[in-house]
């Protein structure tokens, strides 16, 4: 009874929407919302009974949920570089969280706020923690960047320099009185705004909700989802208070999951569907759209869908769909989505260590069948009916070779493969981040960064033809694009 009047009052409090079309000052507002580590079971609109989260409930009631959408990495870095590029991880470069190099969005690669900015939007992001910086190359396009990427301490004797810990994340309380803020400066204004705002809350317990008692690593981290929903709410209240709500279009996603002990393993880095399934709602004003879409979708998708509806075209490069057709109830031909994890080559996946064959995870799947290939040491890759078992239980790899050898394919097409380290870029930062890092919750140092001690080996995905190439191309038998795997003492 309660939760279902938590329900009623926040529906009740929504605003008719109003037309996106007209002058400049009539363009929509756009506000993106990501939420580090947030599984799309922890949310009540997706089910969980016990925990509401009626904020994001009322949003998915006046929007649309899209009920299976994928990440493309489950590291915040390399997964927000495709919420805001539109790109998968192989096509925007951000590969790792940190390294000698692939840590950065190249500065070519346009993204949702270089776009906007260029369109007239005033651009704004608020955020919780590091992992959303500068120092990865996300602030690019915005008039202001509200990071915590600038406070250092400096040891004068040593000359060392290190982050300042207490700066490395905020709660999502502190995060929600700067986004009040800036919407109160915004509503003095008739330009439009981009507003990108990052909550951190569920990724650890360093900082609890006011008051907390619970124990327990996944009860503490329903408490903190929870408590970052009402303050989600407090934005939105703000918003509806002031007019902005009726004439912006909201998007709400998550970078990446978490294990929670699903599949025994507690964090994220690996490619199960508690960690790269997430959560994603949108709402467009003044459009009719569907309630809930069952199709695949992909995080890559998002930024195609705003410039849709704010009529802007796409940058050259983005391979994700707009969902306007899903959201208004159009068919469309079913998408395929891809991701990856270089733990190998990245000095904080110290993962490895326990999990040594979670060193290079390739992911390509539909709405039925899921692939995760892993080329150093094939044998052990997985295919999984999504449909008969969602949960990841039954490994078909050897089973079912028609639907490993379809999504082999379509996996080798996209060629994503990074078969050595990424090539060093010039960054003074780079020791002090990898302490902030550190000190975050991240494992420092680790058996990924390290030269391979293995060659590898170019082959057709097609087993019928086995015959090795010297370099990744093509099959000569079939054309099918070439995969990697690890080659054999025998080869």
């Amino acid at each position: 009874m309660k939760r279902r009047l938590l329900l009623s009052l926040a529906f009740a409090a929504l605003p008719l929407v109003a037309s996106c079309g007209g002058s400049a000052s009539e363009r929509p507002n756009v506000l993106l919302i990501t939420l580090d580590t947030t599984r799309a079971d922890y949310l009540s609109t997706y089910g969980r009974s016990d925990r509401p989260t009626p904020h994001l409930d009322a949003l998915a009631h006046m929007g649309t949920r899209f009920d299976l959408a994928i990440a493309t990495a489950s590291v915040t870095p390399v997964a927000h570089a495709s919420i805001l590029s539109g790109r998968n991880n192989h096509e925007h470069g951000l590969r790792v969280l940190t390294a000698q190099g692939g840590y950065r969005l190249p500065a070519h690669v346009p993204t949702l706020s270089t776009v906007l900015k260029d369109a007239g939007y005033r651009t704004g992001a608020i955020h919780s923690a590091f992992p959303v910086s500068s120092y990865f190359g996300f602030e690019r396009g915005y008039d202001s960047f509200d990071d915590l990427d600038t406070e250092f301490d400096s040891e004068e004797a040593s000359g060392h320099v290190e982050w300042d810990v207490a700066h490395f994340q905020r709660r999502s309380d502190e995060t929600s009185d700067r986004v009040v803020a800036f919407l109160e400066d915004a509503a003095k204004s008739t330009d439009p705004f981009l507003l990108w705002v990052h909550y951190w809350d569920p990724h650890d317990g360093k900082k609890r909700p006011p008051g907390s008692t619970t124990r327990g690593m996944n009860a503490t981290y329903a408490e903190e989802v929870e408590y970052m929903d009402g303050e989600i709410g407090r934005v939105f209240d703000a918003m509806r208070a002031s007019g902005q709500l009726e004439n912006t279009i909201v998007v709400v996603v998550s970078d990446h999951g978490q294990g929670l002990g699903d599949h025994d393993w507690a964090g994220h880095r690996i490619l199960y569907q508690e960690e790269i399934r997430v959560p994603l709602l949108v709402s467009v004003p003044g459009h009719e759209q569907v309630k809930s879409v069952p199709d695949l979708v992909r995080t890559t998708d998002i930024l195609p869908t705003i410039l849709d509806y704010l009529g802007l075209r796409n940058p050259n490069g983005v391979s994700g769909i707009s969902l306007r057709g899903l959201m208004e109830g159009t068919s469309e031909a079913p998408r395929v989505a891809f991701a990856d994890q270089i733990n190998r080559f990245d000095e904080n996946a110290k993962m490895i260590e326990d999990r040594p064959d979670d060193d290079f995870l390739y992911c390509a799947m539909d709405r039925d069948w899921k692939l995760v290939y892993r080329p150093s040491n094939p044998a052990l890759s997985e295919l999984y009916s999504l449909a008969n078992d969602p949960a990841e239980t039954k490994n078909l790899w050897t089973s079912e070779p028609a639907q490993v050898l379809r999504l082999m394919k379509l996996l080798a097409e996209q060629a994503p493969w990074v078969t050595e380290p990424p090539a060093p870029i010039e960054d003074e930062k780079r020791g002090a981040a990898l302490e902030a890092l550190g000190k975050l919750g991240y494992a420092e140092g680790a058996g990924g960064a390290q030269p391979l001690d293995f060659e590898w080996e170019w082959v057709c995905p097609d087993p019928a033809h086995p015959a090795a190439n010297a370099h990744p191309t093509t099959c000569g038998e079939c054309g099918t694009a070439s995969v990697p795997r690890r080659r054999s003492s025998g080869s």
